[in-house]
């Protein structure tokens, strides 16, 4: 036999073996092949570019040919891409988690593929899932939950210095199992010794495990997006600034996004990443400073640990896996209450992250808490996160206090930046402390960018922002009204106790 036809023969003999299993073929949205595979007495599914179906092939070569030449595999592995892509069906294929039939599914990434089945009147584990999931590297196993655990539990892992942050913690961990909805970012801050790392892991281990559970800041969108692709927590350790295309990127991921890049090797075909993933962030400071991102930021600030509550890590862990089963057992069954009540939810004025305000409302008492509990702490929240918007923009207090003398400008951009820089200009002609700020903007186009950017905060400061254009040129109008509360601008950040709709309820 010539060398062409030996190739043929094994690629034949691995494909006959393919189909003695009973291998089946498929592809997904994006036209990445699979198969899903018998093994043992279960079914996995894997990439067929993968690592995991390439060592298949490489040892049924061995096993059936007494060889497996590096050629041989990549031509069987091209053959049966091809069947996946031209001849499967098309099937999504989920990461940890996924919807069903108005079910949802959690993947247990165990040696048997099984999966948590929940419905809106209860949950169970299942070894046939029939959603397709896939197992990314660094994935490890979640435990078998156990019926009987109370999640409030869980708090006596965590270092939270009030039951707002504790509401808010719950409320965001239970609603990383929805699918479908955008997710707010946590926030975690606090000096050396907080724990702030020790928290962003027990988050991640209680719902999405992984070998490498914190990752340090990836310098790239491109790095974020495999990340977002590989990950359905991520979470980014031990940040001290984020800037502004990492920012906007991450906004992108909490509430769904997509990175396309060029393929390796190719001149005109592209890479997709489609993703909406949990983030967790942690450093000393408050990190989001942008307001848009901001608006989509839980901030949780962690005091201190005492010494007398300290303990060594490895009981620490100990303990924490022995809880898990049921901590895990008891966020099912908020999940569960909370996909039967959600849609009774009535919220007059919603906040920003709809879906999460909702949610929130659904589960508070469930969770051990009174109704108007979580929208009295997700609103303190939010206020804090404006407060921290506009201490950070570099002309949002300028243009406050411009307009406390003036009350009112009407110009172009050009006109409003050069105003500004004349009212930050001290008697000996020096730059004030606000204009020395080397992101105060230095053209008319980033004023005007940086004014849409914090016109939501703008009108806490009772600064209302008009534009209109004429042929010739584009007007910007801005008005000081008189001193107003962020609730007299926006209703939703009041407490229910001070606005004059009906509060959020819960219909029976």
């Amino acid at each position: 036999m010539t060398p062409s036809e030996k190739k043929n023969a094994a690629i034949h003999v691995v494909k006959n073996e393919a189909a003695e299993r009973g291998f089946d073929f498929f592809h997904d949205e994006q036209r990445r092949a699979f198969a899903t595979v018998p093994v043992s007495d279960h079914l996995e599914t894997w990439e067929i570019r993968s690592r995991d179906f390439k060592l298949w092939v490489k040892q049924t070569l061995f096993d059936r040919v007494g060889v497996a030449p590096d050629s041989w595999v990549k031509a069987t592995v091209e053959e049966f891409e091809t069947q996946a892509i031209c001849k499967g069906r098309c099937e999504s294929v989920y990461l940890r988690v996924a919807p069903q039939n108005g079910k949802l599914y959690l993947d247990l990434c165990n040696s048997k593929w099984e999966v948590v089945e929940i419905s809106d009147g209860d949950w169970g584990i299942s070894d046939n899932s029939p959603v397709k999931f896939r197992r990314a590297a660094g994935m490890t196993a979640l435990p078998l939950p156990h019926a009987d655990g109370d999640l409030r539990e869980f708090i006596s892992f965590l270092n939270l210095r009030s039951s707002a942050d504790e509401i808010l913690l719950l409320t965001w961990l239970t609603y990383c199992v929805q699918v479908g909805s955008p997710y707010p970012i946590i926030s975690l801050s606090g000096v050396q010794g907080a724990g702030k790392s020790t928290t962003a892991r027990v988050l991640r281990s209680l719902i999405d495990p992984s070998v490498c559970p914190l990752t340090t800041l990836p310098k790239r969108e491109r790095d974020l997006a495999i990340a977002a692709n590989n990950s359905h927590v991520i979470v980014l350790d031990n940040i001290s600034d984020i800037s502004a295309p990492l920012s906007d990127a991450l906004c992108r991921v909490a509430t769904g996004g997509s990175f396309r890049t060029r393929k390796l090797y190719t001149d005109n075909e592209e890479m997709l990443f489609t993703f909406q993933r949990p983030v967790i962030l942690n450093g000393i400071e408050e990190l989001p400073m942008r307001s848009d991102l901001l608006d989509r930021t839980i901030l949780i600030h962690l005091e201190p640990i005492p010494a007398e509550r300290r303990c060594d890590e490895a009981g620490f862990w100990r303990r924490f896996s022995d809880a898990q089963p049921h901590i895990l057992g008891a966020l099912l069954d908020i999940v569960r209450v909370g996909r039967t009540l959600v849609g009774r939810v009535d919220i007059p004025a919603l906040p920003r992250m709809a879906d999460f305000a909702r949610w929130g409302v659904a589960i508070e008492q469930a969770l051990g808490f009174k109704l108007g509990d979580f929208l009295a702490a997700y609103r303190a929240n939010i206020e804090h996160g404006i407060s921290i918007a506009l201490e950070a923009s570099p002309v949002a207090w300028t243009l406050h206090e411009y307009l406390v003398r003036r009350k009112e400008f009407v110009g172009s951009s050009s006109e409003l930046l050069k105003a500004l820089v004349e009212f930050t200009t001290d008697a000996n002609g020096k730059p004030t402390v606000a204009r020395r700020d080397p992101a105060f903007p230095k053209s008319a186009t980033r004023l005007s960018a940086e004014i849409d950017r914090v016109q939501p905060n703008l009108a806490k400061l009772g600064i209302t922002v008009e534009r209109w254009r004429t042929n010739r040129k584009r007007f910007i109008r801005l008005v000081l009204s008189d001193a107003v509360t962020p609730s007299d601008a926006d209703p939703s950040l009041s407490s229910p106790s001070e606005r004059q709709e009906v509060p959020a309820m819960v219909t029976q």
